[in-house]
């Protein structure tokens, strides 16, 4: 009898710590969507957009309202990858439209882009980037989209001669101008 008291135990003590477990991974579960929640609440609010699927791949891009001012700066930074390589001009470029745009009030921001310039960016953050300027293009006038777009590619051809050509020739490469082309049908 003293055995099957003992095994009866065990095995509720068992069936406890599973519940226990369960338990948590449900608390941590529930705890992830509502912070997942607040994050998206704060990135609506931070860019107005009311498109949630957009939201979500912004959230899910790493993007956050501390972050969300260094999207302007991803079609320079794919400009400065475009040859394989980021020059010390074109990291300079790029920091120096960063700085232009108020970024260094944005230090996480800032952060973001600085590991941009040092490891290649997903091709994912590209296509990111389009759908956000899809959606900004949307959310503005047609005049204002222009502009928008007219300031994006001068920024990118800032980046795309900082590494220089020879006597004022061929300073922006190919792999660097179908980026360009590609920004302004944006």
């Amino acid at each position: 009898m003293f055995d099957h008291d003992a095994i009866h135990d065990r095995g509720r003590a068992m069936e406890d710590e599973f519940f226990h477990r369960v338990d948590e991974e449900l608390r941590k579960k529930l705890r992830e969507s509502m912070e997942r929640e607040e994050k998206r609440e704060q990135l609506v609010s931070a860019t107005g957009f009311q498109d949630m699927e957009l939201v979500d791949h912004l959230l899910d891009g790493g993007f956050e309202p501390a972050t969300v001012a260094a999207l302007v700066l991803i079609p320079a930074v794919f400009v400065a990858w475009a040859d394989g390589s980021v020059t010390p001009n074109e990291r300079q470029a790029v920091m120096s439209a960063a700085l232009q745009r108020g970024l260094e009030d944005q230090p996480m921001a800032m952060k973001m882009v600085d590991g941009w310039l040092q490891s290649h960016p997903p091709r994912a953050l590209w296509k990111l980037w389009k759908e956000y300027s899809m959606a900004l293009r949307k959310a503005v006038s047609p005049e204002i989209a222009e502009k928008l777009t007219d300031e994006i590619v001068r920024q990118c051809k800032v980046v795309a001669e900082a590494s220089g050509g020879t006597l004022g020739f061929g300073k922006v490469s190919k792999a660097e101008q179908e980026i360009l082309d590609e920004i302004a049908e944006n």
